[in-house]
């Protein structure tokens, strides 16, 4: 059984680079949870009012990041873990980019993801400010994205390693 995994970070850091790093050489399985999203409350309650397609909302959502991650906190409520969980059930094995800090607490108390890991590319980009109230404290892994693309992938490769020497145990 492949390890669940939660992926975060701030905005551009490098979330869904890790995710696609983790499908391709070790094929888990992962869709944009901005895309589930999308799909699931953020078109139907908010932007099909406003955009002519699913796609043009989608590609302007850095420009509501705040909206989003309050709609999606709506969607989450009363269960806190919706997101996660049904991402989970439909095949996913990774959730990359969740936003709130009561989203996650409900996540490890459900026992949900294995993991919790933060994706760090602060030497390079600012800490992220009203869209999200996790922090990388809250995580059990820290991933340094400080470095090249080549630098990324060996840290995922090392990450990789020390899971599945966890799985042996």
């Amino acid at each position: 059984m492949r390890h669940k995994l939660l992926i975060l970070g701030d905005a551009r850091h490098g979330k869904d680079t890790v995710g696609t790093i983790l499908q391709e050489e070790y094929d888990y399985k992962f869709s944009s949870s901005s895309w589930f999203c999308a799909q699931e409350t953020i078109w139907p309650n908010w932007g099909c009012a406003v955009y002519g397609s699913i796609h043009e909302m989608f590609e302007d959502r850095v420009n509501h990041r705040v909206l989003w991650m309050q709609m999606i906190s709506a969607y989450n409520t009363p269960d806190k873990a919706k997101t996660a969980r049904t991402m989970i059930e439909r095949g996913s094995d990774m959730y990359v980019g969740m936003r709130r800090a009561d989203e996650l607490a409900e996540c490890r108390r459900q026992g949900i993801f294995h993991k919790v890991v933060w994706v760090d590319r602060s030497e390079h980009l600012p800490r992220e400010v009203g869209s999200t109230d996790l922090d990388p404290s809250m995580t059990d892994v820290i991933l340094d994205n400080n470095g090249s693309l080549e630098d990324l992938k060996r840290n995922v490769r090392a990450f990789h390693a020390e899971l599945s020497h966890e799985r042996q145990r």
